[in-house]
């Protein structure tokens, strides 16, 4: 099975945002290497965490954490078709649709985010809570 994390997902562990970081680090360690699922994340994802994380700490930090993910967990690229595509769905946040359409192209069963607002598009792929995906076993 395959996941896409939202960026939300991955900052809250990465920066220990209490107390969202308990299940995101549930999600990320259950997904590490595939373990019990396969962890995924857009290439949009990547660039954003690092400019996050090295603001908050520093460019050293922000390598290791970015090399440490891109070890352990895929990333989806975002070609211009994806886009396009994300244009045309019914989603008012562009870099949401944008984060379903990757998600459809990398074939993932769910999005898991903790953006309340995102939680309630209707979307072709199953949105889900951390809370409620690290409840799921496997």
């Amino acid at each position: 099975m395959t996941v896409l994390l939202d960026t939300n997902i991955i900052m809250d562990a990465l920066q220990e945002r209490s107390p969202f970081d308990i299940e995101a680090k549930e999600i990320l360690k259950r997904g590490q290497g595939g373990k019990e699922f396969a962890c995924r994340f857009t290439a949009n994802s990547a660039a954003d965490i690092f400019y996050m994380y090295s603001k908050a700490r520093d460019m050293k930090s922000a390598n290791a954490a970015l090399d440490f993910l891109l070890t352990n967990y895929g990333v989806v690229s975002v070609t211009h078709e994806d886009c396009k595509a994300a244009l045309t769905l019914p989603i008012g946040d562009f870099e949401d649709a944008l984060v379903v359409v990757c998600a459809q192209r990398a074939g993932a069963e769910y999005i898991v985010t903790r953006d309340d607002e995102f939680l309630s598009v209707a979307s072709p792929v199953k949105l889900i809570s951390p809370k409620d995906f690290a409840s799921i076993k496997f």
